[in-house]
């Protein structure tokens, strides 16, 4: 009976050993599997459109709406989709909202679909101000950097142009003569924001049709100059400024049975070559870049529904967006949301009861921010750490065939 005590507890060892071996190599693989995770996060998950996303200056704060009642109206929320709420208030259809760089004030266009007006909303109190009254079809505002003034866009008559206003109304401002019309069967529908530059002193703009992107002066529309290069393949638009002066847009590719998206920068006013931020993006825009040019934000139908997503400008993030529909996950604050959901369903309420609260409310339980695209990979320390237990397994086993090998040259004994 000892004899068979030793003979066992030795091979009952090794065979406690490969079994932590293997717990040890699928925690290390779930692990991985976790950091290896899909960079695009999703912020917004319901049954209705949420669509035209964009970033506060600081990149805290998003924007965007959503027709989850009747009509479209704008909602905020954090950059991880924490502390969402609806700005707009009660009976009213506000579209296409833009912060203003203090992060006090959004600017929309509401109205019907026959005449809009630009209006601004005070994100803390939800007071309303109209801005202009042109009795036209006013769209797409965009603050000036200092707050002083707006960019739009207003159909009137069957043409579309590009105006400034003061931020109180004052000083209605054409800027373009006919940038599209009716009667030369040009599209008159706008479809993006003319942002001002850094400094103020002009607005980036692209043309109906085959889009080109072109800068003119902010105070009187003049010296406009082309930035899109000639002969460019594909649509260029959705201009967007960066906060060191950088001009970036996107051109978009159609082709039968193909399309695509590349992402350019470039510097106005320089010689300077464009630069690629990201090709073969697998999305439409219109995208949302942060002033910082680190994150990129937009809305898809991926998921079922139109949703808002964000993903860091990395290359990771870069060549996650070259998948169509590829895997997404929710960000922490949408995934504690979703938990809580599913544990406590809430009772049916109209969405059209909601009343905006003030911005500083509880973050929701778990949310935590998304991880800067600075943060340096951990895949060296799970290498490290898997070729380690390797190592240690290997030894052991080697340990263990030496014995037995010596354990058979030895002289039996009888």
């Amino acid at each position: 009976m000892q004899r068979c005590r030793a003979a066992w507890s030795p091979l009952a060892s090794i065979g406690h050993f490969r079994v932590a071996i293997i717990v040890a190599c699928l925690v290390l693989a779930s692990a991985q599997a976790a950091q290896s995770a899909s960079p695009i996060q999703q912020l917004t998950n319901d049954t209705a459109s949420d669509v035209r996303p964009v970033w506060s200056r600081d990149a805290a704060r998003v924007a965007f709406q959503s027709n989850r009642g009747k009509l479209y109206q704008v909602y905020v929320m954090d950059a991880d989709g924490s502390n969402e709420r609806r700005l707009s208030v009660e009976g009213v259809d506000d579209r296409h909202p833009a912060w203003n760089h203090a992060g006090t004030v959004v600017a929309v266009d509401s109205g019907n679909e026959t005449a809009r007006e630009i209006w601004t909303i005070d994100v803390a109190s939800g007071a309303r101000t109209q801005v202009t009254s042109l009795g036209a079809f006013a769209t797409f505002p965009s603050w000036s950097p200092d707050g002083s003034r707006l960019s739009f866009y207003a159909y009137q008559n069957g043409v579309l142009d590009l105006w400034s206003v003061g931020a109180d109304g004052s000083s209605p401002t054409r800027l373009t003569n006919g940038l599209a019309s009716e009667q030369k069967q040009q599209c008159t529908f706008a479809c993006h924001a003319a942002p001002f530059s850094p400094d103020g002193t002009r607005l980036a703009y692209s043309t109906t049709g085959r889009s080109e992107v072109w800068t003119v002066r902010a105070t009187d529309g003049g010296d406009a100059v082309r930035v899109s290069p000639d002969g460019d393949l594909g649509s260029s638009h959705f201009p967007i400024y960066l906060a060191d002066g950088r001009l970036l847009y996107v051109t978009e590719h159609v082709t039968p049975g193909q399309a695509w998206t590349d992402i350019w920068s470039v510097r106005p006013g320089t010689s300077e070559p464009r630069q690629a931020i990201a090709q073969d993006v697998q999305a439409q825009g219109p995208f949302a870049i942060s002033a910082d040019g680190q994150w990129l934000l937009f809305s898809s139908p991926r998921g079922g529904n139109f949703d808002v997503y964000r993903v860091p400008l990395t290359d990771e993030g870069k060549e996650a967006m070259k998948v169509r529909s590829g895997e997404t996950v929710p960000s922490p604050a949408l995934h504690a949301r979703l938990a809580s959901s599913a544990a406590n369903p809430p009772a049916t309420q109209n969405d059209s009861q909601v009343i905006p609260q003030p911005a500083a409310t509880v973050s929701a339980p778990g949310a935590q921010p998304a991880p800067s695209p600075d943060t340096p990979s951990t895949a060296p320390y799970f290498l490290l750490a898997a070729g380690s237990i390797v190592v240690l397994w290997l030894t052991v086993e080697g340990i263990r065939w030496s014995r037995q090998r010596a354990r058979r040259r030895a002289p039996s004994r009888r």
